[in-house]
């Protein structure tokens, strides 16, 4: 299971201007690799009855909003803080869903058919909709890899321990071969992927750049004011509580960018549960490092991490990562945001 290793400097290529330094956890997750070929031919049909409607390229028309598709419900609400009234902004993973065990359907082919753009997060966590786009058949739209010019969190000595049993598994391993791709769980990387989305509408829809331009002003001043709440909730906890054990390793960078020690993650695999030995190393984890709680995800099923948690005498709580939530727990980015760090800090402190 994943324990501190050796620290490697992840910086940015390209973006925001205010950069700092951060030291990555040791243990990058695997992405499987979601197979949609059986369902293609019904793809192409289903878009074939659609038709390659909404207006493509040149931006809304008077009165009508731009038509956005994204991935993940995280991007729906960055998009939508910029878009404002001009956006109207479809989510392909419903809330509560995950990209890694995510099934696309015709019907979503059908919804980016109708799509003038399409963010998307890249690094192999929605590398499915590649697929949905081809089907699609939209030539005039444009799609953007949100996390295009940051530099990801390596995998370390933990994808070289794991390397031979992925090799074993073949397809069915769970791959991020390129680097773990959660990188708005550092809010100055989500500031990254709304100077993206700016850019990005502004360009497709020249008529609402000054509108675009405003709200994201807005929003970025907003999601300083969160990083900094953030920095001293994380800086209240004293440095020995600053350990994680999160049931999926989606929090690297959260870690990083705020002083935490990513010490353990209950499933590597979301597409098969560990084995016994596996599960009797996170409860020594815990034991050994005196860690109080075993965070959750609600995208997953947390019967295994109740199970881990019994055995350690430990509390379980949730975090939130790939998903926001119908309700205002983790509505929107800033709420899940505070939410987590609120948790992570009552539970550590």
């Amino acid at each position: 299971m994943p324990r501190p290793l050796s620290r490697k400097l992840c910086r940015r290529s390209k973006g925001l201007s205010q950069r700092r330094e951060r030291f990555p956890i040791e243990g990058q997750r695997t992405l499987r690799q979601i197979g949609i070929c059986s369902v293609a031919g019904l793809l192409v049909a289903f878009v074939a009855g659609c038709g390659a409607g909404g207006a493509a390229g040149g931006g809304a028309e008077a009165g009508e909003k731009i038509q956005v598709a994204v991935t993940i419900s995280v991007v729906r609400d960055l998009v939508e803080q910029v878009g404002g009234d001009r956006a109207e902004v479809f989510s392909i993973v419903p809330v509560g869903g995950s990209p890694e065990t995510f099934q696309p359907s015709p019907r979503d082919a059908g919804r980016i058919s109708e799509s003038q753009v399409v963010f998307e997060n890249g690094l192999g966590l929605d590398s499915w909709v590649e697929d949905l786009i081809s089907s699609a058949g939209n030539e005039e739209q444009t799609v953007v890899e949100l996390s295009e010019g940051l530099e990801p969190i390596e995998g370390g000595e933990h994808e070289a321990e794991h390397g031979a049993q992925h090799e074993e598994e073949g397809e069915q391993a769970h791959e991020h071969a390129e680097g773990n791709p959660h990188f708005w769980l550092d809010v100055a990387n989500a500031e990254y992927y709304v100077e993206r989305i700016r850019d990005t509408l502004s360009e497709v829809d020249p008529n609402g750049a000054e509108e675009y331009e405003a709200n994201a002003r807005e929003y970025l001043a907003e999601l300083e004011e969160l990083d900094e709440y953030i920095k001293e909730r994380a800086g209240s906890i004293p440095e020995e509580r600053r350990k994680l054990v999160t049931f999926h390793d989606a929090f690297p960078y959260f870690a990083e960018a705020y002083g935490f020690e990513l010490i353990g993650v209950v499933l590597e695999n979301p597409e098969a549960e560990p084995g016994s030995r596996e599960v009797a190393e996170v409860v020594r984890t815990i034991e050994e490092e005196e860690v109080p709680v075993v965070f959750t995800e609600p995208q997953f099923n947390a019967g295994l991490a109740d199970t881990i948690a019994g055995e350690a005498g430990v509390e379980v709580q949730e975090l939130y990562s790939d998903t926001l939530t119908e309700d205002e727990t983790a509505g929107t980015y800033e709420a899940m945001m505070r939410t987590n760090i609120d948790r992570i800090s009552e539970a550590s402190s």
